[in-house]
C-alpha cells in the first residue's frame, strides 16, 4: 500500500470514529433518555447533537476530498502532457511535413538590428535567404554562422519569432587601421585583416606598414602581433591626449614601432614595449618645445629612461641634418 493510500485510510478511520462519538452515540443516548421517561425536550436536544456531528463529518469529508484532489491534479497535469508529448511523437512526421508546407509558416517579417557598413538587404543576400521561406526551415544556428561569415560581421545570432518573423542580432567589425598589402586591406583592433578597400571606402584611420613581405610570406605569428602592438600604441596615445593625430604607423621587426603624425611632421620611435612610460616622456618633450615642434626632426624614445631629441638644421647654415 502506497504512502498516500496508508494516510487516506488512516483519515477515513478518524472520521468514522467522529461519526460514532459525534453522531450515533449522540442519537443512542437520545433513544435511551426515551425509554427511560425524560422529557421530549432533552431528545430534541440530542438530536440536534446528531445533526451537528452528521454536518461536522460532512464538512470535514468535503475538506478531505478536497486535498486529495489538490495533490492528485498535478499528476493529471503531467499525465495529460505525457499524452500529449506521446501524441506528438507518434505523428511527429505528419505533423512536420505539414508545418513544412503550411502558407501560415510562411516568413513575412525579417527584423535586422541597426548597421552602419552593411545593408540589411545586402546581409539577406549574403546568407539567400528570401521573403516567404517556410520559418520551420530555417535552422538558426547555421543561418548565424553564415552571417557571421560576411567580412564586415563579427558576431551574429538568429532567432525565430513564430509564427512568420526572424531576428537577426549582429555586430559589425570597426577598422582601427588600414594595412598596406598586395592592396589596402582594413584591419580590426585584434589585428585580423578582414576586408579589401573599395572604392568609396573612407581612408580616415592609420595606414600601418612594414610588415608586407611577412605576411604575403606567410610567417605566424609575428605579422599579427606586431599590429596588435601598433595598434595597442594608438589607442594609448589617443587617450593620453597628444594633440596630434596619427598618419602612419611604421612597423620594423628590429627596431620596433614608429609612428608618424599628421602635424608637426616628426617621426617618434616608440622601439617595442612600455609604452605608457614612453607616452610621458613624450609629452613632456612635446610640452618643452611648445610652439617650436618644427624644428623637431626626430624623438627616438626607445631607450629606458631618455628621450632622444634629433632637430632639424637650416638649410641658410650649410649643415647637414643631424642622425
Amino acid at each position: 500500500m502506497s504512502a498516500r493510500r496508508r494516510r487516506a485510510y488512516r483519515e477515513w478511520r478518524r472520521l468514522r470514529g467522529v461519526l460514532t462519538r459525534g453522531g450515533l452515540g449522540g442519537l443512542h443516548a437520545a433513544v435511551w433518555r426515551r425509554r427511560r421517561g425524560h422529557a421530549a425536550g432533552r431528545v430534541g436536544r440530542s438530536s440536534d447533537r446528531f445533526h451537528r456531528g452528521r454536518i461536522a463529518v460532512s464538512q470535514r469529508l468535503r475538506d478531505v476530498l478536497g486535498h486529495a484532489r489538490w495533490h492528485w491534479r498535478p499528476w493529471v497535469a503531467l499525465g495529460t502532457l505525457g499524452a500529449l508529448a506521446l501524441t506528438a511523437v507518434l505523428e511527429r512526421a505528419p505533423l512536420a511535413a505539414w508545418g513544412r508546407s503550411h502558407p501560415y509558416f510562411a516568413v513575412t517579417e525579417i527584423f535586422v538590428t541597426p548597421t552602419t557598413r552593411v545593408r540589411p538587404g545586402a546581409l539577406l543576400e549574403w546568407v539567400g535567404l528570401e521573403s516567404g521561406t517556410n520559418i520551420w526551415s530555417v535552422d538558426p544556428a547555421e543561418l548565424a554562422a553564415r552571417v557571421a561569415a560576411h567580412p564586415w560581421i563579427r558576431h551574429a545570432s538568429v532567432r525565430r519569432e513564430l509564427p512568420r518573423r526572424l531576428v537577426f542580432h549582429v555586430t559589425e567589425r570597426e577598422p582601427a587601421a588600414i594595412l598596406l598589402l598586395d592592396q589596402l586591406c582594413y584591419v580590426d583592433r585584434t589585428g585580423m585583416v578582414f576586408a579589401r578597400l573599395g572604392a568609396h571606402d573612407r581612408l580616415d584611420v592609420p595606414f600601418v606598414t612594414g610588415i608586407e613581405a611577412a605576411v604575403l610570406g606567410g610567417e605566424r605569428p609575428y605579422p599579427r602581433r606586431a599590429v596588435r602592438q601598433a595598434l595597442k600604441l594608438l589607442e594609448l596615445t589617443h587617450a593620453a591626449g597628444l594633440p596630434f593625430r596619427v598618419s602612419e604607423v611604421h612597423i620594423e621587426r628590429g627596431q620596433g614601432i614608429t609612428v608618424f603624425p599628421v602635424a608637426p611632421p616628426v617621426a617618434i620611435g616608440f622601439g617595442w614595449g612600455r609604452f605608457p612610460a614612453k607616452l610621458a616622456r613624450l609629452a613632456q618633450v612635446l610640452g618643452a618645445f611648445a610652439g617650436r615642434e618644427a624644428q623637431i626632426r626626430e624623438i627616438d624614445l626607445s631607450y629606458e629612461t631618455q628621450a632622444v631629441i634629433r632637430l632639424r638644421v637650416p638649410e641658410s647654415s650649410g649643415q647637414r641634418t643631424r642622425t
